[in-house]
Parts: C-alpha cells; structure tokens; sequence
C-alpha cells in the first residue's frame, strides 16, 4: 500500500514570531545564558527539524495509523514498523536533549526555540512523538523533589531520552475524580515501597524503543486519607535497576491496549502493577501524601505540550486545505456562472472555500502566536534563575521580573491548553470541508488529522477543567485578581501602541471594547459569588474562556498585523508582499467575524439562565412510545 507524505509547515510565520513579533534577539537571547543560541543557530536549527520532519516523520504518518499498535502473547507491545529505526534516528540528532539542562548532557535550548520545534514534529507524527514526550517533564519533577539517589538512578536516562517515562494517573474509576485511586503502595523496610493496583489509559505506557521505561505513578499509601489529600506520587520504573547496572523485571504488565479513534501509533496501554511479583517503587522526595501538589507543576508542563500538539496538527490540516484548493479545479468563477465557455478554475476561487481558509489561517496564526507569547514569558523565567545565579546581587530585581513572567506564564496555559485543542478540531473539521468528499476518504490526510486531534480537548484536563482552573485558581472566582490586571495591562499597552502607530484603528476599537467587555463580565462572576451561585459560575466557565481566548488571539493577531503594516511600507523583499498581507487579513477577519462572539457571549451569561442547573437526569434518558411502555 502506498502512504502520502502530506506534510506541510511554515518556516515563514514562525521566523516572524521569532525575530519580528518577539523579536527574542533583542528580549531574550542572553549570550550570558547562552551564547551558542544566537540567531544563526536557531534558524538553523528549524530548518534540520522541518527536515526531519519532512523525510523522517511525514512518510511515516500514515504508515503507522494503518499499521497500528499489537499487544503480543509474551506482552510486548509491537510498535509500526518503521518507529525504532525512526526512534533511533531521533535520538542520534539529539532531537529529545532540547529542553534538558546540559549537566545531563541536554542541548539547554530556550523554552520558546524548543516548543517551536516540537511543534513542527508534531504536526509531522503525534503518535510518534508521545513516546518522547513525558521525557523532559518526568526529569524536571525528579530533580525538583526526588531524593539524590532516584535522581543518580533516572534523571540523565530520561534527559538523554535513553528511557523514556509516562504518567500514570487514570483508573477505570478514577478519571477527572482523582481522589478515587485505589491503587496501593505498601512501606518496605529498605525505605521502598511494593505497588499493587491498575492505571488505564497510559499513553506510550509500554513498548520496546528503550531499554526501560520510568512510570511516575499516583497510589495510596496504606492507611493513608481517603481522597486527593492521601495520594503519594512514585517513581517506578518497568524494569528494577541493580547495583551491577543491570535490569530485572519489576512485574509491570501490559493487559490491554486501547482501541482508539485516533492516534494508533501511540500505544494506550492498561498496565498492571505487582499482581505476579513485587512491583518496586521510590517515593518521590521524602514525604508521603503530597503526590498530587509536586504533580501539578508537571501537569502545567503537560497541558502546554498539549496545546503545541494541537497546533501541530491544526497547521498541518490548514496547509494541507490549502494546498488542496490550490490544485483542485472545479466548476468556474461565480462572476461566469452563466457562461458556458468560462475557464474551470481551482476552488481557491471560490468565496466559501476562501472564507473556511481564511477562519483556519487566523485561528492557527493566532494560536501560534498565544501558545509562543506563553514560551516566550517561560523562556524569561529560565533566563532569570540563570542570571539570578550568575548576579546574586540583583537577586530581589530577579524575582521581581520571574513573578511578572510567571503571572503570565500561569494565566495563559488553562487558554492555550483548552482553546487550541478545541480549535484545532474546528480547523480540521473545516480542511475537510474544503477538500470535500475526498476530505472524508483515507487517501487524503485530513480525516486522520481530524481522529488525531479529538483527543487533546481530553487529555491532561478536560477544556472544562481548564476553564474551571482559570476561573477559580486564576481569576479569583470574579473577584479582584492580580492576574487580570496584569492581563489588562498587557492588552491596554498593545492598543497604546497601535493608537500611536495610527493603523488599523477600527479594529483596535473592537479590541477595546470586547477587553472592557471581558472585565465587565468577570466583575459580575464576582457578584454571582456574594449571591452564592457558584453553580452557575461552573455553568458558563468554558464559555468565559472562550471569551479571554477570544480577546486574546484579537490583541496578539493586531500585534502581528501592525508590524506587517509597518514592513509593507519598507518592503524589500517582493516575496514577502503576499506573506505581510496575509497577516493582516488574519488579524481582521478574527477581528471581524470571531470577536464579536465576546459581547454575545457576555450577553448570554448575563441572562443567569439554569436550564443546565435545572435539569434532571431523567430527561435526558426517559423515553415512552405512545401506548406509555417506557424504553430505557
């Protein structure tokens, strides 16, 4: 069977988020920090991964949804065919080393440069990249909070990516409700403990790339509380490291893997733990019952990947939309509708297709551009602990700038992590619009984009969790919030900015009006909570994130429309007309036809209606023909 290689990406848009929008040469690049990551290098740097991705990753895309994931009589897992020597090409480029610090021997790449690149190969393979994923975070929680012995055992396998790590949170009764695990964890005398229990759902959970595999694991320790409070996090790993540097089995067992819609190069694994022999762990740090606290840092980590894998793929679903109305001709311009000797022309002609384009182009610009605002203010943070260490005489002026970056940083990730996935499965539902029938048929890559994609509204916290997060842990419920008002600030500072500039000044009105509105509405969340309705809050909190969202692509589209405005009165380069053009279509019909939705959503949430508070469950499961026999 022959597989297409579709795979598409724009150097271009991301340059300009990097030199132009950011600019990280002038705010970020330190030579104190690290001086190896100047322009030059960077750039080429993106052009190895769009190579990589191009003839290692896009082949294989297809490939490997076909072939799938086998669980094995002797439980191994098969992996598609082509992923060990694809993993061993990954590995030798030193592709998983970019966001390890170079004491293990990590390339200490700036967040931003790293989640760009991660970006183009996601697009290119999802399936593929889970498997390296939860490498880079695992490590960071182990150097936080692990003893200095689990650190020596797994911190520089999981930053070199020679193992590779997983999460293992989800049980058949304990999903979002967290604080129903059951699974065990009993105290050994050496300071160990035995795991005993099941965890579903776990992403590259088991498999033969690497020559181990480190689970970071949520169990009760015995006697613990029951609930969130008694959980403790754990280090075990599939195979037990002895003293010689061998390995011996740790009786982890895959039971199961998961029959997906979606993403079947990933193996979703049910593993056991300990049911035909002792299943050792390490407690992570030294003290029990805080596993979900030392989590949540992760977790943050987590659901930004989870928004650069949406946008990986929204991306690749709108240039590959794109390129498909370029080339597919069909029926003639609407102005010779009535002549029969009218030129066929692509469908790129046609208003409608133009329009689904464009919605996709301005809502993957604008997604790219909230998801890097958030890394460029994470790449701060890391730029200041180094500096902070370097100058411990500018310590105070240090903190003071982390804690502005890291108010940014914690406001943006519930809005990245749920906007764009939920996005992203409207881009993709709209690329195939655009290629039509072909769009619903496995020849073409877009119905697999659109399976690939569902899944990320889901995973590491729904799109209601997020905006529960935002609501509660961010914006105080509607009351006063230090974070909004950093927010505002940002957002104000921007329509400043293009006043001055004196473009594109209806728009900029639009944008100052939906902020106000956004503020308006969060004040009244406030009220709701002085009424005691905070039911209601919860009832509308995705659509207030939505609204923040919507507020947000708007200022950062203008921040991007303006500069192209700016470079095309000095252009000197003719093949960037067209590019500097787009920008600024992006920004107004987001502007245009996406932002309004902020002042009818507010309206909405004003009406306090209840009906989902209102209602009860047996309306939605009742049923009786007409003789009143009831059907369940």
């Amino acid at each position: 069977m022959d597989f297409n290689n579709s795979y598409r990406v724009d150097l271009r848009e991301m340059n300009f988020l990097l030199w132009e929008q950011f600019d990280i040469e002038k705010n970020l690049l330190d030579p104190t920090v690290n001086a190896e990551y100047n322009k030059d290098f960077i750039q080429q740097l993106l052009f190895h991964a769009r190579d990589f991705a191009y003839n290692e990753l896009g082949p294989n895309y297809q490939r490997a949804d076909r072939e799938g994931c086998k669980l094995l009589d002797d439980g191994t897992v098969q992996l598609p065919s082509k992923y060990q020597g694809i993993w061993q090409k990954y590995t030798d480029a030193q592709w998983g080393r970019l966001s390890s610090p170079q004491h293990y021997d990590g390339l200490s790449s700036p967040y931003i440069v790293a989640q760009m690149i991660y970006e183009v190969f996601q697009g290119a393979d999802p399936s593929f990249m889970v498997y390296s994923g939860f490498c880079a975070p695992a490590m960071y929680l182990i150097e936080r909070f692990a003893t200095a012995e689990v650190k020596q055992c797994f911190s520089h396998k999981l930053a070199t990516n020679e193992w590779t790590a997983c999460l293992c949170m989800t049980e058949p009764q304990a999903g979002s409700d967290v604080g129903a695990i059951t699974t065990k964890a009993i105290p050994q005398d050496d300071g160990s403990y035995h795991i005993e229990g099941g965890k579903i759902f776990i992403s590259a959970g088991m498999h033969e790339l690497t020559d181990n595999i480190v689970y970071l694991l949520l169990a009760r320790v015995e006697g613990a509380r029951p609930g969130t409070t008694g959980l403790s996090c754990f280090v075990v790993p599939r195979y037990d490291l002895q003293h010689d540097g061998s390995l011996i089995d740790n009786h982890v067992r895959c039971v199961r893997l998961e029959d997906k819609m979606g993403i079947h190069g990933c193996a979703t694994a049910q593993l056991s733990f300990g049911d035909n022999g002792p299943c050792k762990a390490f407690l992570l740090g030294d003290r029990e019952n805080i596993g979900l606290r030392q989590l949540s840092s992760m977790m943050h980590m987590a659901r930004i990947s989870t928004g650069i894998y949406a946008l990986g793929l929204a991306g690749r679903a709108y240039m590959s939309a794109a390129e498909y109305a370029e080339n597919r001709v069909q029926g003639t311009s609407f102005k010779e509708a009535f002549n029969p000797r009218a030129k066929k022309v692509s469908i790129m002609a046609h208003i409608d297709v133009r329009r689904m384009l464009l919605e996709m182009k301005s809502k993957v610009e604008g997604c790219r551009a909230l998801i890097h605002k958030l890394t460029f203010h994470q790449s701060w943070l890391t730029n200041l602990q180094a500096l902070e260490t370097l100058h411990p005489e500018k310590s105070e002026q240090y903190q003071a700038l982390s804690k502005h970056h890291e108010s940014l940083v914690h406001l943006l990730t519930p809005i990245v992590k749920a906007y764009t996935s939920d996005q992203a499965w409207r881009v993709a539902e709209l690329a195939i619009q655009v290629y039509g029938g072909h769009g619903y048929i496995k020849d073409h890559p877009v119905e697999q984009i659109a399976r690939d994609v569902k899944i990320l509204s889901i995973w590491e916290g729904t799109s209601f969790i997020q905006s529960a997060d935002l609501m509660k842990d961010k914006l105080a419920m509607g009351r006063n919030s230090k974070l909004l008002v950093v927010y505002q600030d940002q957002v104000k500072t921007s329509i400043a900015r293009n006043r001055k500039a004196g473009v594109l000044l209806v728009e900029t009105d639009a944008l100052e009006l939906s902020l106000a509105i956004f503020v308006k509405t969060h004040a009244l969340m406030g009220t709701w909570v002085k009424e005691q309705k905070l039911e209601l809050i919860f009832s509308i909190s995705t659509r207030f994130l939505e609204m923040m969202a919507e507020v947000t692509l708007s200022w950062l589209l203008l921040d991007g429309a303006v500069i192209a405005v700016q470079k095309l009165k000095n252009l000197e380069d003719s093949q960037d007309e067209a590019f500097y053009t787009g920008k600024i279509a992006s920004a107004q019909f987001y502007v245009n036809n996406i932002l309004p939705g902020v002042k009818s959503k507010a309206e909405i949430i004003a009406k306090e209606d209840t009906s989902a508070l209102d209602a009860t469950g047996d309306m939605f499961l009742q049923r009786t023909d007409l003789y009143g026999k009831q059907y369940f």
